[in-house]
């Protein structure tokens, strides 16, 4: 009678251990793939404000193509993307620069003073750099927050910018 009751014991025993080792396995497969998740949103994210910056400044030169009207400056010594356009016998300036980590964008009269912290966010980014190559061929360099760095060559479909400049 010892006997049978030492099996069933051990049967339950065996029972507890396999549910056991399940659970375990169960929890070890869920923080694995909860990892993963977590790194797949954060280079999406990335990639994301990467590829966004890059089309809304694309975009900016598309928009603003006229001769003359896109070149590079500064805004109170920070280098600038500017677009200069007249609407209704005034004319205004655009600034695309980085600011405070943030790319920005502000419009203004061409005879209105405003700082750099006047612009409006776009994206968080932690470098933001330009040059004109040629006359209608500039180079954008952005570095994200996460430190991650490209470059963009926009050209212009009309010729009017600033010279080469290193």
């Amino acid at each position: 009678m010892k006997g049978k009751q030492e099996n069933h014991i051990i049967d339950i025993l065996f029972v507890i251990a396999l549910f056991c080792i399940f659970a375990l396995s169960a929890i070890f497969l869920i923080s694995v793939g909860a990892d993963i998740y977590g790194k797949t949103v954060s280079h999406m994210e990335s990639n994301f404000n990467q590829r966004t910056s890059f089309a809304y400044v694309t975009e900016k030169v598309r928009q603003s193509d006229v001769s003359g009207s896109i070149g590079i400056g500064s805004l109170e010594d920070i280098p600038a993307l500017t677009i200069t356009q007249e609407i209704n016998g005034n004319e205004y300036i655009t600034y695309l620069y980085q600011h405070e980590n943030m790319l920005k964008e502000l419009m203004v009269r061409s005879d209105t003073p405003l700082g750099p912290e006047a612009g409006q966010d776009i994206l968080a980014l932690s470098n933001f750099s330009l040059n004109a190559v040629n006359d209608n061929l500039y180079h954008f360099t952005i570095t994200s927050q996460e430190g991650e760095t490209c470059s963009l060559y926009v050209s212009t479909k009309t010729t009017g910018g600033d010279a080469y400049e290193e």
